[in-house]
């Protein structure tokens, strides 16, 4: 196998005959099998064959972090979102990634229900308040709240037209919390 390749777990590398299992490896009936996600490389010194991880160590969420979050719910007085990023790190999360929005913490005007102001689906910016026990978000500063989002009718992306959402679909008109940089910010970076 060429060094630098990229392997899953399980993929053979190599054959025991060729070198020894290292880091990140295991042998199975003389083939050489890699353990984790990672890039082949092989120890030249000691005759080893190494997958190196992809990733480094995992990334903890931590209070005042700012997150991108996909909203998996919308309830009577709390919106339930997936963290998927903490913007500024390049590394998977670890530990509870499942956060909380009250009504309360949406925005600084007084919201009624959070069904007027994000949906599921909508992906949005928010900042850490509380992590344990729970994790606990705000989206009260101008710089938070959806960054993406798609009409509730087509499922088309919704395009920002002065300070509502426009489906350029359907031509349906909907509401959201919107961070200032609605629909500027790359989402492919997450």
């Amino acid at each position: 196998m060429e060094k630098n390749k990229v392997v899953l777990p399980g993929d053979q590398v190599s054959t025991s005959e060729e070198l020894l299992p290292g880091e990140g490896t295991f042998e199975e009936d003389g083939i050489i099998r890699a353990s984790r996600f990672g890039t082949f490389s092989i120890d030249e010194k000691h005759k080893k064959a190494i997958i190196k991880p992809l990733t480094s160590i995992p990334t903890e969420i931590k209070k005042n972090d700012i997150v991108l979050a996909y909203v998996e719910s919308v309830r009577s007085n709390m919106v339930i979102a997936e963290v998927v990023h903490v913007v500024g790190k390049k590394r998977s999360i670890s530990g509870d990634t499942n956060g909380t929005l009250r009504v309360s913490e949406i925005s600084t005007s007084y919201v009624k229900e959070p069904s007027t102001e994000f949906t599921t689906g909508d992906i949005i910016r928010a900042k850490i308040t509380q992590v344990k026990p729970s994790l606990q978000l705000t989206t009260k500063d101008k710089n938070l709240g959806a960054i993406k989002s798609n009409c509730s009718n087509c499922r088309q992306v919704l395009y920002k037209k002065g300070n509502i959402l426009e489906c350029n679909n359907c031509g349906n008109k909907e509401r959201r919390k919107l961070a200032i940089d609605y629909g500027e910010y790359n989402i492919d970076k997450f």
